[in-house]
Formats: C-alpha cells, structure tokens, sequence
C-alpha cells in the first residue's frame, strides 16, 4: 500500500507501454507509421478531422460554446466507446444514465493518454470524435484478445461535466451511505473524517488499545467499495503487513482506522478516495487495470474518486 507516485515518475513508468521500441528512431518511424495509418483510414471513410499538434486527430460531433473549458487539474466525468481503427470494440461506456467515469486531467491522469490529451480542447457538454496513434493509446501493450500490440484508435467520448472536489467528495458520501444500506449492513458508525468503520470481531479487552507512534501488524484486504474482489490480500500472520501508526507515509485510512484497536480485533472501515489513495491514474476499460499495476505500468490498483471498503485483522501491537 505504497503512497501514489509523483506524476514525473508516472508518466515515466507510462512510457514503458511504447513496447519493444529500443531507440529514439524506432519510436519516430513508429509515430510516423501509425499517424500516416490514421490518415488513411480518415481518408478512405471521408472524415474530415483536424490534426492536433500533439499528434492525435478529432472532430467535434456536439458542440457547446456555453459549456466551462476544461482545464489542468479539473475533474472530468465522461462517457465513451474504444474501438480500433479495424472496428474491434475495446469497451463501450455510453449509457448517460449511470455515473459518469472520472479522471483528474493532468499529467497521469488517464491511460490512454490521448483521451486525457484531448480533454485540454473540449468543453461541458460536447462530443468529441478522437483518432489516436497507439503511442497515445496502449502503446505495445496486449491484453488476451481484447487489446492488441500498437493498436490504433477511433474513441467517441461525451465531456459530461467537471466537478468539483467538494462535489466528488458528496457524491463519495451519497454511495457509501447508499451501500451500507443497500447491504443492510449493521453497526457502522460514521467517523468525524468521513469514513465509516465497524467492529467485527472484539480484541483482547485486557491489551492496550493502539495509539500514534505504535507498530501495528495486520491481514488485511482491500477492494473498490462495489465490487467482491479484492485487489490487494495479506490474508495470514505469515503473510501479513504493519505500519508505525501516525507515519505521514501511510494511507489516511490507516492511521485513522488503526489507532484505537486492539489485539484480535477485526475491522471494517468503507473509505473515501481522499483518505485513501487520492486522484491515482484513470484506466479505460477497466478490466485492464490489474494487469497494467502488475506489469508496473501504473503505481496504484485502486481507482480515482471511489470508495474502498478495507477490512484488518490485529495481530500485534508494540
């Protein structure tokens, strides 16, 4: 549960998607390639797309001059569907009647990067036709068979609104509170930071109760607030983790949900984004995540403004 990286370092890590590419001219006649691939295509099916300088092509299929510019470091929640330039659908997130996806556009915002790049010349409410090299998309990355090394793309993506932290955090609320009924989910207890936490199972009632500066070792698992799945396990006392309680390295949620407790308690605590990892890097589709984090290609698992539902098991204190 490492703190998220600087973006310098995740865009570097981002870079490695480039594949095989071994030199600077590799990588230029493969820009050169993809980007006259993308010409073709645009001039076989009469598409009449403006060439960005940072080597993507678009066209604005809705328009909205009204609409807020969106800028760096603005929080976007979009709709979209990926396809190849060949027609394979990569995924489809069309449908305006769910939550719209987020992503914080700045340097490591979102993966493919083109999409992120783009953000800079829409505004709320418009549509966006984008053809995107694969240097700007996956790079040399592959996924079984639904992403394929230096894939070029044709994304349609709807710039729904930006919002505000404040509004994020809100809406971050609204869902666990929804979730904890939803689940009728029983003696959870809202913290005055925003998390909600529960006692499963009590500790040793004659032990010390953790404060700041001990050291805590736990199992724990950790996974997005709606699914079943974790995607971080130390599931024994062999395999297990601690932290120094209080350690400005550390997870919000750690400190907060790990002072307090005793040997052989178990805990339930629902997360917000901003006690826990933060804005990390967006990744479309989701299904690529996992595999991106453990091939190194992103520094965090969880995803950006989402709750996580984290669950701990005591098993010494000093």
């Amino acid at each position: 549960m490492k703190k998220v990286w600087t973006s310098l370092v995740a865009i570097i890590v981002l870079s490695w998607m480039g594949g095989c590419i071994s030199s600077e001219n590799e990588l230029e006649l493969a820009i050169q390639r993809d980007v006259q691939l993308i010409k073709d295509f645009l001039q076989r099916n009469n598409i009449d797309a403006v060439e960005n300088q940072l080597g993507y092509f678009y066209r604005k299929v809705v328009t909205n001059e009204s609409g807020r510019q969106i800028v760096n470091n603005d929080i976007v929640g979009v709709y979209y569907e990926i396809r190849t330039i060949d027609g394979q659908l990569i995924e489809s997130y069309l449908n305006e009647s769910k939550p719209a996806r987020l992503y914080l556009h700045g340097d490591s915002g979102l993966v493919p990067r083109g999409i992120n790049f783009s953000s800079g010349i829409a505004r709320e409410g418009e549509t966006l036709e984008l053809f995107i090299p694969s240097h700007l998309a996956y790079g040399g990355y592959s996924f079984q068979q639904l992403i394929q090394p230096n894939s070029n793309l044709v994304v349609r993506i709807i710039f729904s609104r930006v919002y505000s932290l404040t509004e994020v955090n809100g809406m971050e609320a609204e869902l666990m509170e929804a979730f904890i009924e939803e689940k009728e989910l029983e003696g959870f207890e809202q913290t005055s930071q925003g998390m909600w936490a529960r006692t499963v199972v009590e500790g040793n009632a004659a032990g010390s109760a953790s404060e700041i500066g001990n050291l805590v070792r736990f199992t724990y698992t950790i996974q997005q607030m709606d699914t079943d799945k974790p995607f971080e396990v130390a599931p024994s006392s062999t395999n297990s983790f601690q932290i120094r309680v209080g350690n400005q390295e550390n997870q919000a949620f750690l400190n907060l949900g790990l002072t307090g407790v005793r040997v052989g308690q178990e805990i339930d605590v629902i997360v917000p984004s901003r006690l826990g990892f933060g804005a990390t890097t967006q990744v479309f589709p989701f299904t690529i995540r996992q595999d991106l984090f453990a091939r190194g290609l992103i520094p965090e698992l969880a995803r950006p403004y989402e709750p996580l539902l984290f669950k701990a098991r005591i098993i010494s204190i000093n």
